[in-house]
C-alpha cells in the first residue's frame, strides 16, 4: 500500500510525539482514498481535522472509511465530508436460488478463464465504484487473495467482452464471497445477482452451508437484494466523501 501512496502526512503533539498520520492513494475515479488516521485520545478529531484539511490542500476529491477508532465521523463531518456509501459484511445461510442468467450474457467458472486480458477487464468492470482501488497484476492472478478459482465465475456479455466476475474462497462450511462487479451498463440487467447465485451455487456443492459477502461502493438497491436472500447485516462501516458521487448512490439511509 505505501508504494501506491501519492502524499503522506503525519501529526505530532507538543512533545512530538505521533498523534495520527495519513496517506493518499489513487482511486480510479474518486481521487483518492484517506489512509491510516489519528489514534484515540482527546485530540484525535482536531488531529484527524488537521490531517484532513492538509490532504484536501492536495487533493479536493477524497473518501475514507468512518473507522471509529482511526477517522470518526464527526470529525469527518466538520471538515465537509458526508456519507456517500459504506463497507458491509452481510452474513446468512447458504441461499438456494437457482440463477437466471440474462438473454445475451453467460457465466463461466474462473478457473476456465486463462486470458489474464479478460480477468483484467473483469476487475475494471467496478473501478468505477467508490471504494475501489486500481487493479494491479498481482490482482488478475488465478486463485488471487486466497480466493478459489473453482468456485468464482466470470461473465460476458454477446460479445464475448467480460461484464462482470465474482470471487470466492471456502473455509470449511463457511463461504466468503466478494460482492460481484458488473460493468456500469449491465447492472440492471439481473447480471449481478445471477453471478452471485451462480457462486452460491459452486461453494454449495463443494460443501458451504453459510455465506459471508463482502461489499464496498454497493447500493441501496444492491443491499436490499442482497437482503431479500435473508442475508442480514454484520458490519457496516460508512463511507465519507468530499464530493458526492454523480450520480450519487448512498447506501445508508
Amino acid at each position: 500500500m505505501t508504494a501506491q501512496m501519492t502524499a503522506a502526512w503525519i501529526a505530532q503533539d507538543g512533545t512530538r510525539q505521533a498523534v495520527g498520520a495519513v496517506g493518499l492513494r489513487p482511486s480510479p475515479a474518486h481521487g483518492a482514498e484517506v489512509m491510516g488516521g489519528a489514534f484515540p485520545g482527546p485530540v484525535q478529531h482536531e488531529t484527524v481535522v488537521a490531517l484532513i484539511r492538509a490532504a484536501l490542500a492536495t487533493e479536493r476529491h477524497l473518501y475514507a472509511y468512518a473507522e471509529a477508532h482511526l477517522l470518526p465521523e464527526e470529525a469527518l463531518n466538520m471538515v465537509g465530508l458526508h456519507p456517500v456509501s459504506a463497507y458491509t459484511r452481510m452474513t446468512g445461510s447458504l441461499p438456494s436460488v437457482p440463477p437466471v442468467v440474462p438473454d445475451g450474457f453467460s457465466i463461466v467458472p474462473l478457473s476456465e478463464v486463462g486470458h489474464l486480458e479478460d480477468r483484467w477487464a473483469a476487475q475494471q468492470t467496478y473501478s468505477d465504484r467508490i471504494g475501489h482501488t486500481h487493479v494491479t497484476a498481482l490482482a488478475v492472478q488465478p486463485d488471487f487473495g486466497g480466493s478459489d478459482d473453482t468456485l468464482g465465475r466470470l461473465a460476458y456479455d454477446g460479445s464475448g467482452v467480460p461484464v462482470g466476475i465474482c470471487r470466492a474462497s471456502l473455509h470449511g462450511e463457511q463461504a466468503a464471497l466478494e460482492t460481484p462487479g458488473v460493468r456500469p451498463d449491465a447492472r440492471d440487467t439481473g447480471l449481478r445477482r445471477a453471478l452471485l447465485l451462480s457462486v452460491c451455487g459452486a461453494v454449495r456443492v463443494a460443501g458451504a452451508t453459510h455465506l459471508t459477502l463482502e461489499a464496498r461502493g454497493d447500493t441501496a438497491a444492491e443491499r436490499a437484494e442482497d437482503e431479500a436472500l435473508e442475508l442480514v447485516m454484520e458490519e457496516c462501516t460508512p463511507i465519507y466523501a468530499s464530493v458526492t458521487p454523480e450520480p450519487a448512490n448512498p447506501l445508508l439511509r
